[in-house]
């Protein structure tokens, strides 16, 4: 597997985000297209430097406000429709907007894959998670040992945890 290989899953995602951003940022819809083009050419060569453990349409604004600062420099007769300090409140607002669809996601995939969980390993996790009783007692039901079902619980979060990060096209 290409360390590239969550690129077009995660660039496909953030996409929307990231056109918007930068059609707020850029009004002419030629220079605004030409942006789009070269901050996806600069993702895709610079995806190797991409930290996955923090939001990948952060990064891609991050990217794409450097590039409409530098695009301004560039064509500094054109009129200024935004400041670096409108881009800087602009990325922070798509950050908002990201964490909590983010969040919406999340709870979307965690849902699925519980719903695919064998009846006995949902059962536990109810009563563990949901009815909140104690391990002793879930254990007592189920038959085995206070540790066997720590190991249990501790599989099972791994394994919610690697169905979650594959619905949402993380790597995990």
């Amino acid at each position: 597997m290409s360390n590239r290989d969550p690129f077009l899953p995660l660039f496909l995602a953030a996409q929307p985000d990231l056109r918007a951003f930068i059609g707020a940022a850029v009004r002419d819809p030629v220079t605004r297209e030409d942006v789009f083009q070269e901050v996806a050419m600069i993702l895709w060569k610079k995806f190797e430097s991409y930290d996955p453990s923090r939001s990948f349409g952060a990064w891609a604004r991050g990217v794409a406000a450097k590039k409409i600062l530098e695009d301004r420099r560039l064509r500094a007769r054109l009129p200024e429709t935004c400041t670096p300090e409108t881009l800087e409140a602009l990325s922070r607002g798509f950050a908002q907007e990201e964490a909590e669809a983010s969040v919406q996601d999340r709870e979307k995939a965690l849902n699925f894959c519980l719903e695919i969980l064998p009846e006995r390993s949902a059962s536990i996790l109810e009563a563990r998670y949901y009815q909140e009783q104690p391990v002793e007692v879930i254990a007592l039901n189920a038959r085995i040992s206070t540790e066997a079902l720590y190991q249990v619980l501790s599989r099972l979060r791994k394994q919610l945890r690697e169905c979650v990060q594959r619905r949402l096209g993380l790597p995990y």
